[in-house]
């Protein structure tokens, strides 16, 4: 039996937590007045992904535990990096900065997550000194509409870069909606 590929493995968890997507959003007549609008970022910066020092927590998402690091995600910002070594003393080492990720997973010393679009490969052997090693173009379709909102959104204008994320905003003509 041939061995799975860790990439497809990634793929997979990833995949799945964007697949119900559409289920979610819909087009309505025009509406004006406050709701949620995507916050863009150029897709050139989807390629800035590198080590910061510990960065204060905003929108935590999915966690995971090896060993004695603990990696907890920033939604669409980057990843966490704590040492649990002394489980009442937890310490920031680092931050990975990856835009627009919203789930990764980890194999070995290859962590692999969502960048928009794409599924990168990151080595994280030198966990202060992170290095990107591969980029699988267009893997994922991304989420295009607020997750855990429902109501009017600005609908999402990816001529205008990845969404990054979202924010509240007096919304103009918007003819998007999340149901839940």
């Amino acid at each position: 039996m041939k061995p799975v590929q860790p990439w497809l493995c990634a793929l997979a968890v990833v995949f799945a937590l964007g697949a119900w997507s559409c289920e979610f959003a819909r087009e309505l007549d025009f509406f004006t007045g406050q709701g949620m609008k995507p916050v863009y970022v150029p897709l050139s910066a989807l390629n800035d992904i590198r080590n910061l020092p510990p960065q204060p927590i905003q929108q935590s998402g999915s966690i995971l535990l090896r060993d004695t690091l603990f990696f907890m995600l920033e939604q669409r910002r980057g990843i966490h990096l704590f040492s649990i070594a002394d489980t009442l003393n937890p310490v920031a080492l680092t931050f990975w900065k990856i835009p627009a990720v919203t789930s990764f997973a980890i194999s070995g010393d290859r962590l692999f997550a969502d960048n928009w679009r794409d599924l990168v490969t990151i080595d994280i052997s030198n966990i202060y000194s992170i290095r990107l090693v591969d980029r699988q173009a267009n893997a994922f379709e991304p989420l295009l509409f607020p997750p855990n909102y429902n109501g009017p959104f600005e609908c999402v204008d990816e001529s205008k870069g990845a969404v990054a994320g979202w924010e509240e905003a007096q919304i103009f003509e918007a003819k998007c909606r999340a149901i839940n």
